[in-house]
């Protein structure tokens, strides 16, 4: 079963606490599409382009003033270089894996801090920060540039995979397609369609035709801003199987406020029994009480506590 880890916070906080009854850490992750309208929904992946997938303003909004370059570009292949930074040592290596439009920086809040657990890697995909321009065109081809890219910079396995947003489905591609070297992964505030598709449609009612176009429309900006072709990479998605692994999700807390408590409780619970299927019996689901989507600006506490978490599990 999915361990529920999270809970809501005290009064004094109160600006993402749902109503009464909406309180035993549940919430609707697809809860965000109609955000632009102010009734609150939008997905993951609707937020990262609502913000233009610009890091910068991500980091004013976490009152950042600037991303400091401590990596370096490395050749992936001749005449194409990505840019990674790694820092910190030990086993497992932690992978972290931005959102769409977004690039290392992302991390920043929590790079620091997860270096001095073990090492730890960012980077940035082609045609996003300082990387070289292009796109990797789908799924697989993301996670071969990723796999490229680590051997280039003589990083070794295991490794964790923590991803964010857009981020999470590339980090469930890539740990399928090299299933040996990843033992573990942090999913935090995903962009996973699939298991919106698989359990939260059915339970819409009236509502189940808006949300099939709005996330056709949001594959299709995924399409645009990353390069990427969305039928194969939702074939990709589909094939993923990260069963066996240690997963941690990390997820903010939203509701629909069209639809009653009820429904909003079994949306919730359909969600949470989507992720556990990903993994059963290894998955622990926390409600980031206080986030918005950039969790790890808004909670950096809670993707560090995920990460320490999968680390214990993977060296114990």
């Amino acid at each position: 079963m999915t361990t529920l880890r999270g809970s809501p916070p005290p009064t004094s906080e109160p600006r993402d606490e749902p109503p009464r009854g909406q309180q035993r850490g549940r919430r609707w992750w697809f809860a965000r599409l109609l955000l632009a309208i102010g009734i609150g929904l939008a997905l993951a992946v609707a937020i990262d382009l609502a913000r233009g997938g610009v890091t910068a303003i991500w980091l004013r909004y976490a009152g950042s003033v600037a991303s400091v370059a401590q990596g370096q570009q490395i050749e992936i292949r001749p005449g194409h270089a990505l840019y990674i930074d790694c820092r910190g040592e030990g086993s497992p290596t932690l992978v972290l894996e931005a959102g769409m439009g977004s690039d290392s920086a992302t991390w920043s809040p929590v790079h620091d801090e997860l270096a001095t657990m073990t090492r730890t890697c960012s980077y940035d995909r082609t045609g996003r920060g300082r990387s070289d321009g292009g796109s990797a065109t789908d799924l697989a081809g993301m996670s071969d540039e990723l796999d490229l890219v680590l051997v280039a910079a003589g990083e070794r396995p295991p490794y964790v995979l923590v991803g964010h947003s857009l981020g999470t489905v590339i980090a469930r591609v890539h740990a399928t397609r090299v299933a040996g070297d990843v033992v573990g992964l942090v999913l935090v505030d995903g962009f996973d369609p699939d298991i919106f598709d698989g359990r939260v449609l059915p339970l819409l009612g009236p509502l189940r035709d808006e949300y099939v176009g709005d996330t056709a429309r949001l594959w299709g900006q995924v399409a645009s801003v990353e390069g990427t072709d969305v039928d194969r990479s939702r074939a990709q998605l589909a094939n993923a199987r990260v069963k066996g692994l240690p997963v941690e999700v990390v997820i903010a807390p939203r509701f629909d406020h069209r639809l009653d408590t009820a429904t909003n409780e079994r949306i919730a619970a359909a969600v949470a029994a989507g992720y556990e299927a990903l993994s059963p019996g290894q998955v622990t689901l926390t409600i980031a009480w206080g986030a918005g989507h950039m969790v790890q600006f808004d909670r950096p506490d809670l993707v560090v506590e995920a990460v320490r978490r999968i680390i214990a599990v993977v060296r114990g």
